[in-house]
């Protein structure tokens, strides 16, 4: 069940009129005073005009993580922004190092102090009703202490994101599409890639390897309703392709192991 939980709270956090509202994908700034929040959606809010913050609170406590975006002079017609963002990862992990219900790790391993750092390039265009955004950026994983190559949880979404501690660094990139169908309703699309280049250790014997699977292809669709500038409702799904210490998975979600079944995400955001 904590498998699940985590998995679906990572999914919904990763999903994400005026340009300025909701696009928290593209290289468009939050309005200035605006607040935005979802049930899993980051806490969005815009310091001035041209910096906006962003945490997740629903982790904060057990992974404290923050994130900057700032645009800067358009380029082709394109707005151009970067985001700056870092979290701590270490109190989760060694939560769930035990045994029984909640733990995903070995109870003998301690993680010593992790901070990840991630930097990322965004360029958005509008027209005729449809914002593309190409994203491209790099992640640092820096380690103070020595860490366990046991040290690893073997779940999409999850797997690749924590293995830039044991990697140092990958890259990522990827494509958002959001396209207005109607007044109310928008539909969004993104396709992103992530590489942990020379992750893989082939043992001889060619048996399980505890770090292996360096990329990971991250598809999503969502159908979002804007019922006002104050409030919407997205559902979709998301797809994952990758690379696992076990092998290739291809993998929906979310996915109910109980039901045996996938159920589309519901997410409800506010604005203020």
């Amino acid at each position: 069940m904590i498998r699940i939980i985590i998995s679906l709270t990572i999914l919904a956090s990763i999903m994400s009129g005026n340009p300025n509202q909701w696009n928290s994908h593209s290289a468009h700034v939050i309005l200035e005073k605006r607040l935005e929040i979802g049930l899993f959606q980051p806490l969005r809010y815009g310091i001035k005009e041209n910096l906006e913050f962003s945490t997740y609170p629903i982790w904060f406590f057990v992974i404290p993580n923050v994130s900057f975006k700032k645009p800067y002079k358009d380029i082709a017609g394109f707005k151009i922004a970067s985001r700056f963002s870092t979290a701590y990862p270490t109190p989760l992990l060694n939560i769930l190092s035990k045994n029984g219900i909640g733990g995903l790790m070995d109870p003998n391993l301690t993680v010593p102090p992790m901070v990840s750092i991630s930097g990322t390039l965004l360029m958005s265009k509008k027209k005729f009703g449809t914002m593309t955004t190409f994203k491209t950026g790099a992640d640092i994983g820096l380690v103070m202490g020595e860490l366990d190559e046991r040290s690893n949880i073997d779940l999409p979404i999850v797997y690749h994101r924590l293995e830039i501690f044991h990697n140092k660094w990958g890259i990522h990139t990827g494509l958002d599409v959001t396209k207005d169908i109607s007044e109310q309703f928008t539909l969004f699309i993104d396709l992103d890639l992530r590489l942990l280049p020379g992750l893989e250790k082939y043992k001889p014997d060619k048996t399980y390897q505890l770090h292996s699977g360096n990329y990971s292809i991250e598809h999503k669709l969502l159908l979002i309703w804007n019922y006002s500038s104050s409030f919407r409702v997205i559902t979709g799904y998301k797809l994952i392709a990758g690379e696992y210490p076990y092998g290739k998975e291809v993998r929906l979600l979310p996915y109910i192991p109980v039901l045996e079944k996938w159920i589309p995400i519901i997410e409800l955001q506010w604005g203020i």
